[in-house]
């Protein structure tokens, strides 16, 4: 499975991955899951970015982003991560309705 994400290079022609599915005759297809507005995770990591974005100290090594990372991830309140998995049916009925993608039954 790709997400899709130009920074893996899947666009690419020199990417090796791209040149076997093209020789293989596999086509990508929009996942669902990877968008943006259904995928919980993504919307956890801009969050932390976000804050991480915020600080007056900005980490300068490795080891100081990975405590920023720790602790941002760690202050995020369990009621707004309740929220996004709350919020996962409706985004899939939104995105069924705008991109007219069926379900199986």
């Amino acid at each position: 499975m790709e997400d899709g994400n130009s920074a893996h290079g899947y666009k690419s022609t020199r990417n090796y991955c791209a040149r076997w599915r093209t020789a293989h005759g596999i086509i990508l297809i929009p996942y669902l899951s990877t968008l943006p507005d259904i995928n919980p995770i993504k919307k956890y990591w801009r969050w932390i970015k976000q804050r991480l974005h915020r600080r007056q100290h900005q980490p300068t090594n490795e080891e100081e982003m990975q405590a920023a990372v720790r602790e941002e991830w760690d202050v995020i309140p369990q009621e707004w991560i309740n929220s996004l998995i709350d919020q996962q049916e409706k985004w899939v009925h939104v995105l069924i309705e705008r991109f007219r993608w069926a379900t199986p039954n």
